[in-house]
This record gives C-alpha cells, structure tokens and sequence, in this order.
C-alpha cells in the first residue's frame, strides 16, 4: 500500500479498521495473504501512523466474538516476523506492550528495496517490499524488562492466570 504523504495518516486508519487485517477467523482475513497485510500495516507504521488507534477504531464497534480474535491476528503477524518460538513469551505482554512489539517489528521486519530487472536488453529499476525475518529478539527482550520494571512482583501464578485471560477473553 502506497502511503500518500499529503494525506494525514489519521486518514488511514479507517483502512485498517476492517476484518481483513483484524479476525484471523474470518474469510475476509484469509484472502489476502499475511505477507500483504505486513507490508500495508509497515507503510502506515513507518509513515507514523499509530497501530494501537487504528486496533481501537476497528473494536470499538465490535461484538466481543470479534474483539476476541484481534490479539490472535496480531500474534500472526508477530510469529510471522519473529518465528513461533516466541509465541509464549508474547502472551505474557499487557495490550500496549503487545502493539507496541509489533509496531516495532514493523518498523524493522519489513522494507521497501531497489531491485533491477532486465527486459530487451535494458535495465529497469523498480521497488518492492521484502520481508525480514526478525532473528534478534532484542526489541521482545526490551519490551520485556520494561513490563518487568512496571510488573515487579508479578508472579508465575500471575502470569499462569494472564495467560488463561489472553486465551479466553479479549484484551480489547
């Protein structure tokens, strides 16, 4: 997606309040491939557009059915970025530090590169998107010592009965 710079990013948002980037469960979610929805969601969040906004402007007007699956569909994205590995790990994170990790990745997992085509002889330069796998956990790692640093005397109890939460309910 192609981010106009003479359009307020605000304007975006409502692009991105839909079920095709926030119900894994659905069928408009399914029919354009996640590697498409990173690279949209990348041109709004390097543009600086504000991930946790848009998120909000889609559940505001939801039923809790559909409000449930947002933190699934975000988890897509963040294990397509970053490998399944991680999986639990993200659980543990509050709302904002959720979105805030894949804002972050966003910013680094995707990017616009030059590439050069031969056609008759000629050569043309044209751009396209490139998906990174995030091998270095560093951003999860800081995101986790700051939630550490707000969360001090969280137990593994607690975190037992977040992660049941996170499974169950929405955090929308």
């Amino acid at each position: 997606m192609y981010i106009d710079k003479n359009i307020p990013i605000e304007e975006y948002e409502g692009y991105f309040a839909t079920r095709d980037y926030w119900d894994c469960c659905g069928g408009e979610y399914k029919y354009t491939s996640i590697e498409k929805k990173i690279f949209d969601l990348a041109s709004f969040v390097q543009a600086g557009g504000n991930l946790e906004r848009a998120i909000a402007k889609y559940a505001e007007d939801r039923e809790e059915t559909y409000r449930n699956v947002i933190q699934y569909s975000i988890m897509d994205y963040i294990t397509t970025l970053m490998g399944s590995e991680v999986y639990v790990r993200v659980m543990l994170l509050r709302r904002d530090e959720f979105v805030k990790l894949l804002s972050e990745l966003l910013k680094v997992g995707a990017e616009v590169v030059r590439k050069y085509k031969r056609i008759d002889s000629r050569y043309y330069d044209y751009l396209e998107w490139e998906l990174k796998k995030v091998k270095d956990d560093s951003i999860l790692v800081a995101i986790e010592e700051e939630h550490k640093r707000k969360h001090p005397k969280e137990t593994l109890e607690d975190q037992q009965k977040w992660i049941k939460f996170w499974k169950e309910e929405s955090l929308w």
